[in-house]
């Protein structure tokens, strides 16, 4: 899964300034969390969703996992503690139960991204800027460096000559070259100097110059692209087997340069590119090192949570405060000692070996080291699964204080790590797919050959949570909804894409008077209109037309980044992405779940109380039949000496 690095005081700021935006006319949307010429969005209710939505795409992982942890779980559950039992303690605040539902709450999802950023923090002065670069990448930057050494004139190569070396591999792999053209290596060169001229500035300057080179880059993309439908223009290859974000991989240039590039020297080429290569996997096998240690800090933090968390909450489980006698709280206290040898056993189990990063690269397999890699603080979709498994629930289970505790546990951490990881972009992908019927427009992108699937592998695509059918992020958007002329086959790339991606051209086309009217103007000679020609239809007259100044007309009306479509499918995405995040998983996590979690606990004691009560009695029943078998006033009687 890739996720972009977030910078969480900037993006913070950014959606400050966002929502203060709201105010005024327009609502101003700053995509490449740059200042640049971006769309802007009249204010209200979708400028807000706008602004989270761009927010949430620069932070990540980070932002969304922790916007919905604490709206669904940091803040509600505490004041749902409070009022645990309230009924059973005629009306009295449960503050120790709500104490404990605050400790692990703020401590639990803000420590499982902070603790990286912190060692990343501390780790780059000692070990370089490449410890942020996933281990993949470092590889293809190794190969591209050992491949080009030395410059022309014989010398080692600068900075700047190895990023148009970089940008060189990624034009060419994008215009599919066997080998790169001049015209490739000269535009190389451009992007080159300029992200060189932005490093000597500032950083503002830097990202702004990395934006208008993404730009660039999805302009060459579009023109070389052999499926219009289904590629992502936003993604630069630094090799056939490495994809990235261009933003990412630019970043992950820059700081290979900073940490190899003019620091291995020579002047014999051969020798040179074996000792390139010798620093590239050395610094991958850093990379591997920094996962671990900081995937190993993160779960010995988790490991430590509930210990925190039951201390802060004091003797007994309060959670059962009201339910029954205080001197039978701790009752079932023994089970824990009883299974906690089992579960320290599973523990020891899970937990990886945290070795030398040379092991770790021996015996793990490439797809699995890349699994696990960090993107900045956000950690991948499988890491995440792990850090829920061995550093929440199975050290929470070990540590619960008796069986009512580790019921509570199972059942509300369960289901919350299956929100956190699966309910929020299933949510999403199915608002999307209900916007894309309704709408006409593509929000969501599928694999080539999608339609032909049956109706479970669709399914299972739309449920997946990180492959299968993806939501379209804002930069995916402005690629395919803006710059038509810039397809291989101009608008009739386009219409390819709304087409190959199930979308309806009538219905994208119609959101804009000027633009219905060319097309229904192109349709009147074969007798159609846009309300009953199907894609096909209109694909055909509007390639048949391309030269005609109707066409060109209507392509300009695409031409800018914030036009009427890209507006429209941002806004559709946006609307549930704050729905998703805002409404729905907290709704259900912060108060639902505590709900069902004290019903069931009351139920459980509930009937366990019974089932004694009638166990007290079939036993006096044993012992003196004839007394039970009396008139039933002897036995009203009986009953209040119980």
């Amino acid at each position: 899964m890739q996720v972009r690095q977030v910078n969480t005081v900037n993006s913070q700021r950014q959606l400050k300034r966002d929502i203060n935006n709201n105010k005024n006319t327009n609502f101003n949307v700053n995509i490449n969390n740059q200042k640049q010429q971006n769309p802007s969005f009249k204010g209200g209710l979708d400028g807000f969703c706008l602004g989270l939505a761009n927010l949430i795409e620069n932070g990540g992982l980070f932002i969304s996992f922790t916007l919905q942890d604490m709206l669904g779980t940091n803040l509600p559950r505490p004041i749902m503690g409070l009022m645990r039992n309230s009924k059973e303690n005629n009306g009295e605040k449960n503050t120790k139960f709500a104490a404990k539902e605050l400790v692990r709450e703020m401590l639990t999802g803000p420590s499982m991204f902070l603790i990286p950023m912190g060692l990343l923090k501390l780790g780059k002065p000692v070990l370089g800027e490449t410890i942020d670069v996933p281990r993949a990448q470092i590889k293809a930057l190794g190969d591209i460096h050992a491949a080009n050494p030395l410059n022309a004139a014989g010398q080692t190569l600068t900075k700047k000559e190895f990023y148009q070396n970089a940008f060189t591999e990624i034009i060419k792999n994008a215009k599919s070259e066997p080998q790169a053209t001049e015209e490739t290596i000269k535009k190389a060169g451009e992007f080159a100097e300029k992200l060189a001229t932005s490093l000597a500035k500032d950083k503002k300057s830097k990202s702004k110059a990395i934006g208008e080179l993404a730009d660039d880059f999805v302009g060459i993309a579009k023109q070389h692209a052999k499926d219009a439908a289904h590629t992502d223009f936003t993604v630069a290859k630094l090799s056939q087997t490495t994809a990235v974000p261009f933003k990412d991989g630019v970043k992950s240039i820059v700081a290979y340069a900073d940490d190899v590039v003019g620091k291995v020297k020579g002047q014999d080429a051969g020798k040179l590119s074996e000792a390139i290569k010798k620093v590239a996997n050395n610094k991958s096998l850093v990379r591997v090192g920094v996962n671990v240690g900081m995937y190993a800090a993160v779960i010995a933090f988790l490991k430590i949570i509930p210990k925190l968390y039951n201390k802060a909450e004091g003797e007994g489980n309060a959670g059962l405060k009201g339910l029954m006698k205080e001197e039978t709280l701790n009752s079932s206290a023994p089970e824990k000692k009883e299974n906690s040898n089992v579960l320290q056993a599973q523990i020891n189990k899970s937990n990886p070996s945290f070795g030398s990063a040379s092991s770790v690269a021996k015996n793990l397999g490439t797809k699995a080291l890349n699994a696990f890699e960090f993107e900045g603080c956000n950690v991948s979709f499988p890491m995440l699964l792990g850090l829920m498994a061995i550093g929440v629930i199975i050290p929470r289970i070990n540590q619960a204080k008796d069986k009512y505790d580790r019921e509570e546990i199972l059942r509300r951490d369960l289901v919350t790590c299956a929100t956190m990881c699966f309910g929020e972009k299933i949510l999403q992908k199915g608002f999307s797919k209900a916007n894309e019927t309704k709408s006409g427009f593509v929000l969501a992108s599928k694999k080539a050959g999608f339609k032909n699937q049956n109706v479970f592998k669709k399914f299972f695509d739309y449920i997946r949570p990180i492959k299968g059918v993806k939501v379209m992020s804002t930069d995916q958007i402005i690629s395919k909804y803006s710059g038509l002329d810039k397809y291989k086959d101009g608008i009739k790339g386009f219409c390819d894409f709304i087409s190959g991606q199930g979308g309806n051209l009538g219905k994208v086309f119609s959101i804009s008077d000027d633009a219905k009217n060319i097309v229904n103007g192109l349709l009147q000679a074969e007798g159609k209109t846009i309300a009953n020609a199907d894609n096909a239809a209109i694909t055909s007259v509007l390639d048949k037309a391309k030269d005609s100044a109707e066409v060109k007309k209507l392509t300009s009306l695409f031409s800018k980044k914030d036009n009427p479509w890209v507006t429209k499918a941002r806004t559709l995405n946006a609307r549930f992405t704050a729905l998703s995040v805002l409404v729905l998983v907290p709704a259900f996590l912060g108060f639902m779940l505590p709900a069902i979690n004290e019903r069931a606990t009351k139920k459980r004691i509930n009937e366990e109380k019974a089932a004694a009560e009638k166990q007290k009695s079939d036993s006096l029943k044993a012992i003196n039949p004839d007394f039970f078998s009396q008139s039933t006033k002897t036995q009203n009687i009986f009953s209040d000496f119980q």
